[in-house]
């Protein structure tokens, strides 16, 4: 035996358990959606059937597309043609156990196309199994189904962060685009009026960016000139693309659409509210055709309207007034009809400055969040690798050894395969000692 597994344990290849069926395919148009089986695809359940594939508790495991994911139902059920799955456990192994089992396998890491993701069954088959004796996996699965369960309870309270924090910045957005956020400003010294205007009396110049017919697809290069697109404006900042860019005498052509320090630039195809303000870094690089440059007076600070511009007040008008049969689309006209509400710039200072206050502590929650998310993804693997490794439940030498589990799993796997070929036995896989 194996030094690094307990007395008592075997070790064998998983084509001697199980054999992996491929599963079939079942279009949605052939599908019963109100019939009470369940279908399964690589990334877990895709609908309803009348119908089921499997013959009882069924482990599926994604073939394709999600390669390596494992699922698991207590019911019979359909696995379409992306997965493998196995529904006959000899010698009445328990499922959960090897579910569990699979998936500290990390199955996905075996494969190997380099075209459409995929994972060969013989990969998986030729892949070394410690089997402990069937007590122990009863032992185990119990343990793993309290340990687990706290680790997923972890898990499900961690994932309702995102959306609080979500709802958190805009919230902080909301407030001020109002006088919510600078209520308590009296006595600071600071004026307290607002006054309504169309963004077009603020701004000193709108551009939409060039036109299919002024930048061609021919005209990129790689590591050129960046041109900025919605795609590369995320959360407020500007990620280029290095490819999607474009050499000098393209720019110079293009000279008029070229970004500048303290420009904001705005998608005005697709996302709306996604906006950036053009920092020194990013001066001088040229606005793509879906997206818009917006230049200020002297009155009105950037950091401001950026903030504006991504409340959920304005995406709500910038939806509303887009145009477009395939992708939304802004024209000027409607970008400069935006209402907006102007405090005086000292006001204007101290809102960007609680602002971006309050989005750093969202972001250090973020960061923490981000931390635990991990520490109990690693401790969920920590627990798996303790439980096949033979340390998460004490071994009791009273258990039948897994010798003889052995024994009657591959005698039942012959007598099974006999039946199945007509008295022809499936090669199964040579036993590794």
């Amino acid at each position: 035996m194996n030094k690094f597994f307990p007395l008592g344990w075997e070790l064998l290849s998983l084509e001697e358990i199980f054999e992996f069926r491929y599963g079939k395919g079942l279009p949605q148009e052939k599908r019963n959606k109100m019939g009470p089986v369940r279908v399964y695809g690589s990334n877990g359940v895709l609908g309803n059937h009348d119908v089921a594939l499997s013959k009882g508790p069924t482990i599926i495991v994604g073939r394709k597309g999600s390669v390596g994911e494992v699922h698991f139902t207590d019911e019979s059920c359909w696995p379409i043609d992306t997965t493998y799955f196995i529904d006959d456990f000899p010698a009445n192994l328990p499922p959960k156990y090897w579910v569990n089992f699979l998936k500290s396998l990390h199955l996905g890491q075996q494969e190997k196309s380099s075209a459409i993701p995929g994972i060969s069954r013989n990969d998986i088959y030729a892949l070394e199994v410690p089997l402990p004796p069937l007590a122990e996996q009863r032992r185990i699965v119990a343990k793993l189904e309290i340990l687990l369960g706290k680790a997923d309870a972890c898990r499900a309270r961690l994932e309702r962060i995102p959306a609080l924090l979500k709802r958190f910045r805009q919230s902080v957005l909301s407030a001020a685009c109002s006088d919510l956020l600078t209520h308590t400003l009296k006595g600071n010294g600071l004026p307290k009026s607002w006054n309504d205007y169309a963004l077009g009396e603020l701004i000193s110049e709108v551009r939409t960016g060039p036109f299919g017919s002024s930048l061609h697809k021919s005209d990129y290069v790689s590591g050129g000139i960046p041109v900025i697109n919605p795609a590369n404006i995320l959360d407020g900042s500007i990620v280029p693309n290095r490819n999607i860019s474009v050499p000098p005498r393209v720019f110079n052509r293009l000279s008029d659409y070229g970004l500048k320090e303290n420009d904001i630039i705005i998608a005005r195809r697709g996302e709306m509210g996604r906006c950036a303000i053009i920092t020194k870094k990013e001066n001088g690089w040229l606005c793509g055709t879906g997206a818009a440059i917006l230049r200020f007076k002297t009155n009105v600070l950037p950091a401001f309207m950026q903030i504006v511009i991504s409340s959920p007040s304005a995406i709500s008008y910038l939806k509303e007034v887009s145009v477009g049969s395939t992708m939304d689309n802004l024209n000027q006209q409607a970008i400069k009809e935006m209402p907006i509400s102007l405090p005086p710039l000292p006001v204007q200072q101290e809102i960007v400055r609680r602002v971006e206050a309050l989005f750093a502590l969202a972001d250090k929650i973020e960061a923490r969040h981000k931390k635990a998310k991990l520490q109990v993804d690693r401790l969920t693997q920590s627990i798996l690798a303790k439980a096949f490794r033979g340390e998460l439940v004490p071994q009791d030498p009273n258990d039948e050894p897994a010798s003889r589990l052995l024994e009657r799993i591959l005698g039942e796997k012959a007598k099974s395969d006999e039946i199945e070929l007509g008295g022809k036995k499936k090669r199964h896989g040579a036993r590794l000692r």
